[in-house]
């Protein structure tokens, strides 16, 4: 705090102009949420400043998070059903692990570091999601045969 005291009155003001650039980026990143696959691989983001549009690492939106009735789920811009989001866990529709926050499950035992993103291309327009998006299954403790970046390209199809 001394140290502060007796910086000239341009240097506080650099000093305070830095610190509240810092502070601002690291808000900015926490609207990011990364999602690890099974092999601990950073494979996509929500960014919920997009209107919780999902990205792959390279920047291609390939589907978005949506809330339909008191549960979220995972749509693809044309609007079909792909996945449930619940906990910090996306599981396919059948109940099966997909992908994962780190530490949301004790299933992803260990998460790689994040490499750099790639920038983000333009977000389609996104078709109606249905109301109804079948009965939500009993979760498993287990990994899907579908990896995450199947489910949301191809719908786990």
């Amino acid at each position: 705090m001394r140290n502060l005291i007796l910086m000239k009155p341009k240097k506080i003001m650099i000093f305070c102009f830095a610190t509240f650039v810092m502070l601002n980026i690291s808000v900015l990143h926490a609207q990011q949420v990364t999602l690890y696959d099974s092999f601990g691989e950073p494979r996509v983001y929500i960014d919920y400043d997009e209107d919780a549009a999902v990205f792959m690492w390279d920047g291609t939106p390939v589907a978005y998070v949506k809330k339909i009735r008191q549960h979220e789920g995972f749509f693809s811009f044309d609007g079909e059903f792909l996945g449930w989001y619940e906990g910090g866990i996306v599981y396919d529709r059948n109940g099966f692990v997909v992908g994962a926050q780190q530490g949301a499950t004790d299933l992803l035992l260990r998460t790689k570091t994040e490499r750099r993103k790639g920038i983000q291309k333009r977000i389609p327009t996104r078709r109606m999601a249905p109301y109804f998006t079948g009965t939500k299954p009993v979760w498993k403790r287990r990994w899907s045969n579908t990896s995450l970046t199947e489910l949301l390209y191809f719908g786990g199809k």
